[in-house]
């Protein structure tokens, strides 16, 4: 059938003049083909910006500020280039370097003189940062929007009586969940103290605090114009480069109801060891920046500012461009409709994208199946990786604004945690409903191209475009295992990856087994030069290095198309291994002791592959050593992620293939894309899913569940070429959770041998 007509808003806004798109593209050539959408989060460096950044560095010494005067006295022009871009200078406000928004926040949380009546009132929909500074107050408020715009409307209130408290609101400029923006205009308000008789304050004065994070990075935040008393900013989410630096703006006006007590280096006129006795500086950045500030750091801003100026760039241009950009993704999403003309996205937002008064550059969203049912943000994450698409899912740490857009209540969230869902991690549907949701944003370099990346990801991956049913596949997913609760099958294949996310070692007839499963299986790794292991997420060509197990000379042997093979022991035991270094990196969090296998293969990697530095490590094969969930419990692994064994059903991947109904996946290799260590054929599809045991020859075997898949499966074995599929057919097919082939493992391994042609049975 064909693609039935979907509406399209065409992009007609066009806010850079030719010049300033060619400027922009000359300094972003590193991005190629890569769609980044995750501005948000934290914007993308130039190449200019960086490379002047260094030569700055190497043409100038610059020293501790406290005892360099060169850098006292750049870091000091930073402060006021930094009030210069908000529109204010040194006279009204100070600028207090932090480790970014975060540590603003903070700042004034634990400094703030609340006393025992002050209330620290704050938007619900305000990111995590802000919620944790309820925790130095004893009166905490929390208005939803609705109740803070019919608040923030009412007169001005006269404040009545004596020994007046001190109070605090702290609002979001913008959103970083919907990308809503809320009224500047709120900060007078509040200055009038019109949320006293809102909040139940006694007399007391009203400050205004304003997270700018999200908002100055494609916003210009005119302090000439709006006067809150305390900004906090992040500048790697306006510059991108450098990060873990932000600042805190405190109006003069402001200063005296912040209260610090610790103090550190740099900040005393002076300090008596014997007695407790210590006398601040006078100046408020002074008093407040303990100890070396991070000169290097706050010095590369200045190349952050020339960038925007070399560009020819103003924050209304960049204003206006993201919002363009955003409104067309958005406009787009709304039209789009399945076959059966249901909707494909819920959109998450507080307007239609009608004012740039009212909404930034940020489109949030879910996906919907042509059945209604909710697609996971996990998988739409697994299919933007394929597809080289850089965008984030989850709550983006600001859960008040997720529970509203979602509709979820307390309740809701709580039986989330309850079901195992936690902030950051890809549980993302709990009963079909979603627990989070997915997010696109824009900065200044994005362009149109990466707008249509994205929105032809989700025709091609999440549109379905054909009402004929796959009826054998519907069968499949609702069949249950006989009552007999026992299935035979055979082993038609075992496989090795001896060095982790490489090539698999077929067996042709039998292989040994230890207490970790299938011997040398996934007991090498390749880590780069900070010793981070590297897989096929990060370089698919992993999978061509094809290895080779010579058990009668105890060898391993790397092969690699166009290259001389590669050969090192199996045992290194009984090498000298004086001449190896004991090293150490992680696998799923677990610490992983390695043996360094040494300069030869790892030279040959980093040639092979292109990377300075890398090594092969060897799992040291002192079981005291592995640290890799060795208790009473829990059976021993390897380097392997989650279980000792991977079964995959021959019958399984024939139903599969079926189901995807290309050609282009033949069955063997489709088998592959799963990476299994058991490959068996049972008569029936599916029928492994329900087991709890599995039966292979005397060996009887746990299941600990499904294997939950990546991106990983779409890449082809051979080639390391990627493809939507078979991952969009496995979710489509599993209404989201994605899962295919079943872990097993054995806390006493009882025989020493696996055989192909071994006879298999499932015990449910």
């Amino acid at each position: 059938m064909a693609r039935p007509e979907q509406g399209k808003v065409s992009y007609n806004n066009c806010v850079y003049t030719s010049e300033q798109e060619a400027l922009i593209s000359s300094e972003f050539l590193r991005l190629k083909d890569e769609c980044y959408l995750e501005h948000a989060g934290a914007t993308l460096y130039s190449e200019k910006q960086l490379s002047a950044v260094f030569s700055d560095f190497s043409l100038n010494t610059y020293g501790n500020p406290h005892a360099s005067k060169l850098s006292e006295d750049v870091v000091d022009q930073i402060r006021y280039r930094i009030l210069e871009h908000f529109h204010t200078n040194s006279d009204e406000y100070s600028v207090i370097f932090t480790s970014g928004a975060t540590g603003a926040l903070k700042l004034v949380g634990e400094s703030f003189r609340f006393g025992d009546d002050g209330v620290f009132a704050y938007l619900s929909d305000n990111h995590t940062s802000v919620l944790g500074m309820r925790e130095y107050a004893k009166n905490a408020v929390a208005l939803s929007p609705s109740e803070a715009y019919e608040a923030l409307s009412s007169p001005s209130h006269e404040e009545k009586g004596e020994n007046r408290t001190s109070s605090l609101f702290v609002f979001p400029a913008q959103c970083n969940f919907s990308g809503g923006k809320y009224p500047l205009a709120w900060i007078s308000k509040v200055h009038e103290g019109v949320l006293s008789d809102y909040c139940g304050a006694k007399p007391t004065k009203w400050y205004c605090m304003l997270d700018a994070a999200a908002y100055v990075s494609t916003n210009l935040l005119d302090l000439s114009k709006y006067k809150p008393d305390f900004i906090c900013v992040s500048f790697y989410k306006l510059f991108g480069y450098p990060t873990g630096l932000g600042a805190l703006l405190v109006k003069h006006s402001a200063a005296g109801v912040l209260e610090k007590k610790y103090f550190g280096g740099g900040t005393v006129l002076m300090a008596l060891s014997l007695e407790r006795v210590h006398v601040p500086k006078k100046q408020l950045h002074e008093r407040f920046e303990d100890g070396t500030l991070p000169f290097l750091s706050i010095i590369a801003l200045k190349h952050g500012f020339d960038t925007l100026q070399r560009l020819k760039l103003s924050m209304d241009n960049i204003s206006c461009h993201t919002f363009s950009l955003a409104r067309y993704v958005y406009s787009n999403l709304k039209l789009l409709r399945h076959s059966n003309r249901k909707p494909v996205a819920v959109l998450y937002h507080d307007s239609d994208f009608d004012s740039i008064n009212s909404q930034g550059g940020i489109v949030n969203f879910n996906l919907l199946r042509p059945s209604g049912e909710y697609v996971g943000y996990a998988e739409v994450l697994h299919i933007a990786n394929l597809f080289k698409v850089c965008l984030r899912t989850g709550c983006f740490c600001n859960p008040g604004a997720c529970q509203r857009h979602l509709k979820l209540t307390t309740m809701d969230v709580k039986h989330h945690f309850k079901s195992g869902h936690v902030c950051g991690d890809q549980n993302d549907l709990i009963d079909g409903y979603p627990t989070g949701s997915v997010r696109i944003s824009f900065g200044y370099m994005s362009t149109k191209r990466d707008a249509d990346t994205f929105l032809s990801m989700i025709k091609e991956c999440f549109v379905t475009i054909s009402r004929t049913p796959i009826l054998s596949c519907r069968t499949i997913t609702t069949r249950t295992v006989p009552s007999n609760k026992r299935s035979s099958g055979v082993v038609e294949g075992i496989y090795v990856y001896p060095v982790k996310s490489c090539g698999a070692f077929k067996v042709n007839e039998s292989w040994p087994i230890v207490h970790t499963g299938f011997k040398y299986d996934r007991e090498w790794m390749i880590v780069n030069v900070t010793g981070v292991c590297i897989t096929q997420k990060q370089d698919a060509r992993l999978c061509m290095i094809k290895p080779e197990i010579n058990l009668d000379s105890e060898t391993l042997v790397l092969h690699y198309e166009g290259f001389e093979k590669v050969t090192l022991p199996l045992n290194m035991a009984r090498n000298n291994r004086v001449s190896f270094l004991k090293c150490q990196s992680k696998v799923c969090g677990d610490r992983i002791l390695g043996w360094d296998c040494g300069d030869e293969v790892g030279n040959w990697l980093s040639e092979v592959l292109g990377y300075p530095g890398l090594r092969l490590l060897k799992q040291c094969d002192d079981i005291k050593e592995i640290n890799r969930s060795v208790n009473e419990e829990k059976a021993s692994l390897s380097l392997t992620n989650q279980a000792q064994f991977l079964l995959i059903n021959t019958a399984s991947v024939e139903w599969l293939s079926d189901c995807i109904r290309t050609n282009y996946i033949n069955t063997d290799d489709l088998i592959m894309r799963f990476r299994p260590n058991l490959v068996v054929a049972f008569q029936e599809p599916l029928v492994e899913r329900k087991c709890s045991k599995v039966q292979v020859g005397n060996l009887t075997l746990n299941c600990d569940g499904h294997c939950t898949r990546c991106q990983m499966v779409c890449i082809d074995q051979k080639t390391g070429e990627k493809s939507p599929e078979p991952l969009k057919t496995l979710s489509k097919m599993f209404g989201g959770k994605i899962s295919f082939g079943i872990y097993l493992s054995s806390l006493e391994i009882k025989q020493n041998f696996m055989n192909v042609n071994d006879v298999v049975e499932l015990i449910t």
